[in-house]
């Protein structure tokens, strides 16, 4: 599950060529005023020579899609095959694409990457925290810039505890039984403890719901945001791999025992 630089040029273009091929669906993440703003496209195109690549900017039915600038930076992330490629780019131009049946659709061109990186798949999957082991988290509205704020107490900050956790979001239970006055997709700061000996990890998250059970904790679901945008988040994003790879191991360590 370890994370790896995808250097190699050819290797670039072949995994460009496969998601032109598949039509690929691609998550784009692009920095908002309130947050993060994330939407989703197709591959269309790539440069031959591997200098941009295109994706499609067809906003949902009855939705709408960000307003993007040339020269804005966004992060993109998609499947390929067995596991997930991240990196970050930048908009160099707007307009139509003609599609082979000669329709023409809305399309942004940009940079082809500098890097890519690369996870397996499984690193995102929701891994149960075992019995046993306790990690709290912690959050607070406005994302992670906010923390100083958060830690002043300017901020509601919602403690709970990790049920489970993978590279894409988390499960947290808490013992509370009223709603955080949070609206879904709304950017939200998120301390972890990963039982990694090092300090909690603050990362930005989007709140994906609150769920109130009779006679059980409540939990509040979590997706992370915005790793492909900096060195720092794709290294965040490597913790937290080998954070989900370390709760499997002792995961099937304690169920072996338990035969």
């Amino acid at each position: 599950m370890r994370p790896s630089r995808l250097l190699a040029n050819h290797k670039e273009q072949e995994i460009f060529d496969r998601a032109v091929r598949d039509s690929a669906i691609a998550l784009v993440t692009v920095r908002a005023d309130d947050g993060w703003s994330t939407f989703k496209c197709r591959f269309l195109e790539r440069d031959p020579q591997g200098t941009y690549f295109v994706l499609d900017h067809q906003p949902p039915a009855g939705g709408t899609l960000p307003m993007l600038g040339l020269g804005q930076y966004v992060g993109v992330n998609f499947r390929h095959g067995s596991r997930k490629i991240m990196f970050s780019t930048v908009v160099e131009a707007k307009g139509k694409f003609l599609l082979p049946d000669n329709r023409e659709i809305a399309a942004i061109r940009y940079r082809w990457p500098d890097a890519l990186t690369e996870l397996q798949r499984r690193s995102f999957y929701r891994t149960p925290v075992p019995s046993g082991t306790m990690l709290i988290a912690n959050l607070w509205p406005g994302g992670a810039e906010r923390r100083a704020e958060a830690q002043r107490s300017a901020l509601q900050v919602v403690t709970g505890q990790l049920i489970d956790l993978s590279c894409g979001g988390a499960l947290i239970e808490v013992h509370q039984q009223t709603t955080p006055p949070w609206t879904e997709n709304q950017t939200l700061g998120v301390d972890l403890q990963l039982g990694d000996g090092k300090p909690a990890l603050t990362v930005d998250g989007h709140f994906k719901g609150f769920r109130a059970r009779e006679g059980a904790p409540s939990t509040i679901a979590i997706q992370f945001v915005g790793f492909e945008m900096s060195v720092e988040g794709q290294v965040n994003m490597q913790r937290l791999s080998h954070a989900v790879q370390r709760l499997h191991r002792i995961g099937a360590a304690t169920a072996n025992a338990r035969r």
